[in-house]
């Protein structure tokens, strides 16, 4: 069967306008966004001395609900879901703190540095200008005479 690629663009564009709008995809029951929203009010209730479980109560009495069999909100699942909206959070803020950091890519600190070879390594200019050795033993030789540096005994 031919597919009709304008008419599915067309319809994956409506769907995707129908989705609910969330900063962490499908939601199925909606109590991560009701909680996000309640944060600061859950928060004050917890300064004022009320438990975890008596505020997870009252949310789900409110019809807060978790999971895809909508069982009333529990306090180990509400401190769950606080502890990721917040380490969500944090994660945000630094992945923006990173951006806005004036040490980056961007902007270099300092101008451009070439590069260059230790000493050590580097060949002379008097080593370019020698001809290469024609036979093996010249070719042993003249790697022996470059390593006697190293071997040399002090």
């Amino acid at each position: 069967m031919p597919l009709d690629h304008k008419k599915l663009r067309q319809d994956a564009q409506r769907l995707q306008d129908a989705r609910t709008a969330s900063p962490l995809g499908q939601e199925t029951t909606g109590a991560t966004k009701v909680i996000r929203e309640a944060l600061p009010a859950i928060r004050q209730l917890r300064e004022d001395g009320v438990s975890w479980p008596a505020i997870a109560e009252a949310l789900a009495a409110q019809g807060v609900v978790q999971g895809k069999d909508r069982i009333p909100l529990t306090a180990k699942r509400l401190t769950a879901l606080i502890s990721q909206i917040e380490a969500r959070g944090r994660r945000k803020a630094a992945k923006k703190a990173n951006r806005d950091r004036g040490d980056t890519a961007m902007r270099p600190a300092e101008p451009f540095k070439r590069l260059t070879l230790s000493p050590d390594l580097a060949s002379s200019a008097e080593a370019s200008n020698v001809p290469l050795p024609s036979t093996e033993d010249d070719l042993r030789r003249a790697a022996f005479e470059k390593l006697q540096t190293v071997l040399k005994k002090e």
